[in-house]
Order: C-alpha cells, then sequence, then structure tokens
C-alpha cells in the first residue's frame, strides 16, 4: 500500500526514555505498546518506516562515567542499551502483525543483523519496518546524528522526532512558562539560536542534505501518521 499524500519514506526517531514511560527508568509495558501502536497505524498506512531508538533509559555515558567507567566505555554501553530497546520495539511490532528487523551499526550476534544499507533499503521498500541499533557504531555521537545518518542512507522523505514536547521552543516549555513554540524554522537557525532541539550535526546533516524534520509530541495519540499524512503538526525544521 502506497499512501496517497504525505511522506512516503520515514526515518522515526524514538528517545530510550519514552520506554520508561512513567517509571523513569528501564522499560514499562505501557509505554513499549504506545510506541508500537503509534509506529504500526503509520505503517497500515503505507508509510515506509526506518526507527532509530536511544539508550538512556537503561544507561547513559554520564551515568557510566559516575561509577569510574572511562567517556568512551560509557557511550560504548550506552550504544549497546539501544540494541535492547530495538529488540523490544521489534517484539512489539510483530506482534502487532508488522514485519520488522533490527540492524546494528556493530556486530551483536545471529539475532540481530549488522547494518548494510542495501539491505536495509530492500527491508522498507518491501513493507517492512527497520529498526536501527547502536547509534553510528562509534563513540561521541549521538543518536539523533545516527537518525539523521540513517535518514540520508535509506533515502528518507522526512525525519520525525517524536520527544516529550509539542516541538520546537525558543527556550525549555517545562522550565518556562513564556517559551515560544515554532510552527516551522530553519535548519540554519536552529543552529543559529543554538536551541536544543536535536544535537548541531544532526541539524547540520538533514539541512545539507534537504530532508525535513518533523518535531512532534510522541504522547499525543495518532501524532505520527498524522504528520506522515502531511497534516501540520509540531514543528518543521527545513
Amino acid at each position: 500500500m502506497v499512501p496517497s499524500k504525505g511522506y512516503r519514506r520515514a526515518l522515526v526517531k524514538i528517545s530510550g526514555e519514552a520506554f520508561a514511560g512513567g517509571r523513569g527508568f528501564g522499560l514499562e509495558e505501557a509505554a513499549a505498546s504506545w510506541i508500537a501502536d503509534q509506529l504500526a497505524q503509520a505503517h497500515r498506512a503505507g508509510h515506509e518506516l526506518g526507527i532509530v531508538v536511544g539508550g538512556g533509559n537503561i544507561i547513559r555515558g554520564v551515568d557510566a562515567r559516575a561509577v569510574g567507567v572511562p567517556q568512551l566505555v560509557g557511550d560504548q554501553m550506552g550504544m549497546i542499551a539501544t540494541v535492547l530497546n530495538a529488540m523490544v520495539l521489534k517484539a512489539s511490532l510483530k506482534a502487532r502483525n508488522i514485519p520488522a528487523y533490527v540492524m546494528s551499526a556493530f556486530p551483536i550476534g545471529t539475532f540481530v543483523e549488522a547494518f548494510s544499507r542495501e539491505k536495509a533499503v530492500a527491508y522498507v521498500e518491501g513493507g517492512s519496518a527497520v529498526i536501527f541499533a547502536g547509534g553510528t557504531g562509534n563513540p561521541c555521537f549521538t543518536t539523533d546524528s545516527a537518525a539523521a545518518l540513517r535518514a540520508v542512507e535509506i533515502e528518507a522523505n522526512v525525519m520525525v522526532k517524536a520527544t516529550q514536547v509539542r516541538g520546537v521552543f525558543d527556550k525549555d516549555p517545562k522550565k518556562h512558562s513564556d517559551a515560544v513554540f515554532f510552527d516551522s524554522i530553519r535548519s540554519r537557525e536552529v543552529l543559529e539560536k543554538r536551541l536544543e532541539v536535536m544535537d548541531a550535526t544532526a541539524v547540520d546533516i538533514l539541512g545539507r542534505k534537504g530532508i525535513p524534520t518533523i518535531v512532534l509530541d510522541l504522547h499525543i495519540k495518532d501524532n505520527i501518521a498524522r504528520a506522515l499524512s502531511g497534516k501540520k503538526v509540531g514543528t518543521i525544521i527545513v
């Protein structure tokens, strides 16, 4: 099924924290189910999906450093955490009859495939969701950068960053009641204003490649599907 309008192929970035739900850490069944439901709806509407997941619900590099782990090793631990979330999401999607694969940026074992651009494109073109784990495979890069990279590699028409707020603001709306919301903004402005919606590397990659980014609230039902159908949702970065 090909969507009649909107974006055909998308890279969706889901933070690790989203999998923790109200617990604040680890995995919450209700949170994982919600994420899978939102992605499944978009997939059933005919959109081809690549997905990048974070691992902050399990461990962050800063947490590892707090107990004496070197920074680079902490980053590697964080990359491994993303694989666990990817496996959870794959199982949740398959339970909803959505074919899904996990591909890791570094070798894991026979139960998780190593990333291959050609195979990833073939999977999404064939109707499967592909969950990209392991970040870029290198320390010092965020999963935002990994999402931007995979968006380029699978030739996505758009990247969706599903967050905890409705879109892009000039400052943290959870801390500042006078925060100004942007319906749309240019990637250059995001960098110039130092807005903390994504890391600068991801913004730069997507801007240079001409891939728009939609930042939206993951917790509003149907937001991902509506955004991919072309409806106005959240903030679009162009």
